[in-house]
């Protein structure tokens, strides 16, 4: 059991997946599948349905039923595999490899009704910090208003602060109302003669408008992300769904990673990035990607010549928002380190 355990954990070519939503009565009557996401836990998993056996659920995730041992091992709440409840939530990985003879021979069958045909299921993924990712823009957000200071003066503001807010011009702001908090960089780089210019927006919290005192806003910051602070500006709060359906990608999309959201120069598992491909390129959310690194070598016969050697799979991604121009995406695995200029098709 422990060896189908490693092998599983071991695939970095997964999609590591998780379907968490359950609570939700309306979300539940459209896939009785889904559960609800722990907080800040993306992935996938999937509740249990009348009918279901590890053997056909490792046939339907993993294109093999010799891989049940494996998803047995990794939700240890299962005493026993031959009995599984609808109702119960387990944890599942999707992976693009076939199972090895070795393993086939090792794994035995849980007793079967009957051997039968078993649609795939299509999976969701969920992140609970959907709607607090930030985009990349070809010109820049407009603002509704400027962060003035904390009403006590704190350098840090966080959750539940007071701040003081000028508001771009009169009627920007409405009492009540839910707004973002974010902040903006110019973006400007050249991957191998690919040229990307843009507007990287970062929301940093949402603020909840409390009264007008004529010559500014008062409000309270209802949840922050990031560290907020005078001159951050307000934009319209737009909630985004918590799950997304996985869809079918482009064949090819010829694209980039432009950079991490948090400037970083490795962007490995569960760091969002942007790409240089958006809606006008038909990237939309829910896509998954392969993420490529080029590779070249000097030739070995005493000349300066380079041989340029097959793209190296280095890790996936999926699509979590799409603009015109870019894409944000998050790194569900990685096999080698990743970096800003690493190709995705």
């Amino acid at each position: 059991m422990r060896h189908q355990k490693s092998k599983i954990f071991s695939l970095k070519s997964i999609v590591i997946l998780c379907v968490l939503l359950a609570g939700a009565s309306s979300q539940a009557q459209e896939d009785p599948g889904l559960v609800k996401a722990a907080e800040g836990e993306p992935g996938f998993y999937y509740t249990i349905q009348k009918g279901d056996t590890l053997w056909d659920l490792s046939r339907k995730f993993y294109n093999s039923q010799w891989d049940w041992p494996g998803l047995w091992e990794m939700n240890k709440e299962i005493k026993n595999p031959h009995w599984i409840y609808p109702g119960k939530k387990i944890r599942v990985f999707l992976n693009t490899q076939a199972p090895s003879k070795a393993m086939e021979q090792q794994a035995p069958a849980p007793p079967q009704p009957s051997e039968k045909t078993v649609d795939p299921i299509t999976p969701t993924f969920v992140y609970p910090g959907m709607d607090r990712v930030g985009f990349i823009k070809k010109t820049q957000e407009k603002s509704l208003g400027t962060i003035i200071r904390e009403r006590d003066k704190h350098l840090m503001i966080s959750k539940d602060d007071i701040i003081y807010i000028k508001p771009a011009d009169e009627g920007a702001l409405k009492q009540g109302q839910i707004y973002h908090i974010f902040n903006v960089e110019q973006i400007k780089e050249t991957f191998d003669r690919i040229k990307f210019t843009g507007v990287k927006h970062i929301l940093k919290a949402r603020v909840k408008i409390l009264k007008d005192m004529d010559t500014y806003w008062v409000g309270k910051i209802t949840a922050a992300y990031k560290d907020v602070g005078a001159g951050d500006m307000l934009m319209p709060y737009l909630p985004r769904a918590q799950a997304l359906k996985i869809r079918e990608k482009n064949d090819s999309i010829d694209a980039v990673l432009v950079c991490s959201e948090t400037n970083t120069l490795m962007i490995n598992d569960r760091r969002i990035a942007f790409i240089n491909k958006g809606r006008q390129d038909n990237v939309l959310p829910g896509q998954v990607y392969t993420i490529y690194q080029s590779q070249t070598e000097k030739s070995f016969f005493g000349t300066k010549d380079k041989i340029s050697i097959a793209p190296l799979l280095a890790g996936r991604l999926i699509v979590l928002h799409s603009e015109k121009i870019s894409a944000t995406v998050m790194v569900v695995s990685s096999r080698q380190d990743i970096h800003p200029g690493d190709m995705v098709n």
